[in-house]
């Protein structure tokens, strides 16, 4: 692209491939989308367009190489390598491809808190846009966006989802057809973003060869941004790195979509955030914003394992999700539907992994809070991330009930026709090098199944020794210090990271972005990805971090072309490959 671009986004990952779709439309509109990783082909059959994505999230090509988290607030908390995914396309390249969308209370959350225009009225047209539903015909849901939407029937499910369906209703939770069109309390079939053949990233399905062929729109991967260019005050551009030397990138306004770990950081880095800590890492501050890199949140979980019983083949599953329970914790302080359990039906890709099934407990509304810092002035460095998990009491207190109601479904409930060995699992660093996908793992996995399979001995030695650490956990049920220090050693987030950027009305003095997604006091520069929530919604936010992309965009076209009039509500615009252009 000559000259100097209108817009330039900072991220190609799932919020900045929708925006650089969108904004792109207009053919007068000059778009730069650079991206730190490396934009992998997806667009016939490999690991990252796989429906299951089971070996793409192992594998440390697509992820930042150097960034860790400790997760666990005051002492011991454990720091851990952290994932962040690094390629076009980002988080939606490579997770679980869960495609929920929260609760309409969580958006009216955000709109109370000052991000007007963000209620659950206002964001529902852009969740019918971004959509086509392949299951679900009514006006909750669109027929012509981008992300394709599937359940998996009930008839496909693995025996331990199947038989996990059967508990939860005979516990007293209902079935439900649509999890993202009724929000009460219970269990059903998980709709995931894939057609049955390809995963839909936004990679693949907002920016396919007919939109990257637009003469409008350049995609500028293995580029690393250092800082915001900021000249009176004012964004004019970006500093990068490419092929080992730096470039000059200048734009009329840049928007920054590298995520709620990133993002927090570039705008530190180029002057944007607490004065004072900021001074210490000799940086000037350019805007005094303290919000910038607090608010940090993420769903805390548990995972209590089970190593299926010698004959239980047809509970080998393909997809590692496809159901799971919402529940409210009645605990004083929280808000309903506050829980989530999920079965997997596999622990990992390999031979191993299909043996392994799981309960992931998870708190969907955590009152926890944890923070982004620069380590220091090198935009080279990592991230300071801190999670400060079960910070809150109310936190711990449901994270323990959520992990003993796991543990006694395990062992009242699936043992012993489906699972044999009941024990606790998280990403370990061991667990993680022998799960990426290698043929030596696969080998290894092929040979370690094999024996699970002919010896209940071999296979209590190899959970006890290889997969876990042996730990007994009788002790969770019965002893409350027992199973709080539990759930603080094996407590791990769910890679939701969100909220450091969170938007607000401009005269709050804790909000970084206005509902526009404008960097308040920075003219020219925006922020778009999950770091602008207000609040975690009580789900997966992938899906939620499209509909963002895709309402901001309409807003930042009004705030800067009036004549572009957006979207009408309930008047979904074709996909992203359509022939046509919004004035």
């Amino acid at each position: 692209m000559d000259g100097k671009a209108d817009w330039l986004i900072v991220g190609g990952g799932t919020a900045g491939c929708v925006l650089a779709a969108r904004l792109s439309e207009d053919p007068g509109t000059r778009v730069l989308l650079v991206e730190a990783g490396r934009d992998f082909d997806q667009s016939g059959a490999n690991d990252l367009t796989d429906t299951s994505g089971a070996r793409a999230f192992m594998d440390p090509r697509y992820f930042w190489p150097d960034l860790s988290a400790r997760l666990v607030a005051g002492p011991g908390g454990r720091t851990e390598p952290y994932k962040q995914a690094m390629l076009t396309g980002g988080g939606s390249s490579i997770n679980g491809q869960i495609a929920l969308r929260g609760a309409p209370d969580d958006y009216d959350h955000w709109a109370a808190a000052g991000a007007a225009g963000w209620g659950w009225s206002d964001v529902l047209p852009y969740f019918r846009r971004l959509e086509t539903d392949l299951d679900v015909r009514d006006d909750l849901h669109g027929t012509e966006g981008p992300i394709r939407i599937r359940r998996t029937p009930a008839e496909d499910w693995d025996s331990v989802s199947t038989a996990m369906s059967a508990v939860w209703s005979g516990l007293g939770w209902p079935r439900l057809a649509d999890l993202n069109g009724v929000f009460a309390d219970g269990h059903g079939s998980l709709p995931v973003s894939n057609d049955g053949a390809f995963r839909g990233s936004t990679a693949r399905q907002y920016l396919p060869p007919e939109v990257r062929s637009r003469p409008n729109l350049v995609v500028l991967p293995e580029t690393r941004v250092l800082r915001v260019r900021l000249e009176n005050g004012r964004a004019v551009g970006v500093d990068a790195m490419r092929d080992g030397g730096s470039v000059r990138l200048d734009a009329e306004r840049v928007v920054l979509s590298a995520g709620a770990l990133r993002t927090p950081q570039l705008l530190m880095l180029s002057g944007i955030g607490d004065g004072a800590s900021l001074a210490s890492h000799g940086i000037q501050a350019i805007s005094h914003r303290p919000g910038v890199g607090r608010n940090l949140q993420d769903h805390p979980n548990v995972v209590v394992s089970g190593c299926l019983a010698s004959g239980a083949g047809k509970a080998f599953a393909e997809r590692s999700v496809v159901t799971y329970l919402r529940y409210s914790s009645g605990v004083s302080g929280c808000e309903a539907s506050d829980m989530v359990m999920s079965v997997r039906g596999r622990s990992m890709w390999h031979a191993v992994g299909a043996r392994i099934c799981g309960l992931l407990t998870y708190v969907a509304l955590p009152h926890s809070r944890g923070t982004v810092a620069l380590a220091d002035g090198d935009p080279l460095a990592p991230p300071t991330v801190a999670f400060g998990g079960l910070a809150d009491e109310r936190d711990l207190r449901r994270l323990i009930e959520g992990a003993r109601f796991s543990l006694r479904i395990m062992v009242e409930h699936l043992r012993p026709d489906l699972v044999a060995e009941v024990f606790p699992a998280r990403l370990s660093r061991r667990i993680e090098r022998l799960s990426r996908p290698t043929v030596a793992n696969d080998r290894l996995a092929r040979v370690g199944a094999a024996l699970m399979d002919a010896s209940p001995a071999a296979r209590r030695l190899i959970v006890r020794h290889l997969v876990s650490n042996g730990e007994d956990l009788s002790a969770v049920l019965a002893d409350e210090a027992t199973a709080a220090g539990f759930v603080r050693d094996y407590m791990g987030t769910s890679w939701h990271p969100c909220g450091t950027c969170r938007m607000g009305a401009p005269t709050d003095p804790g909000a970084v972005v206005d509902p526009d997604g404008a960097v308040i006091g920075v003219p020219g520069l925006f922020a778009c990805d999950a770091s602008v929530m207000p609040r975690i919604t009580r789900t997966n936010t992938n899906l939620p971090t499209i509909m963002i992309a895709e309402h901001m965009a309409d807003r930042m076209l009004r705030r800067h072309r009036p004549s572009a009039t957006g979207m009408i509500a309930g008047n979904d615009r074709p996909a992203p490959n359509a022939a046509s252009v919004r004035d």
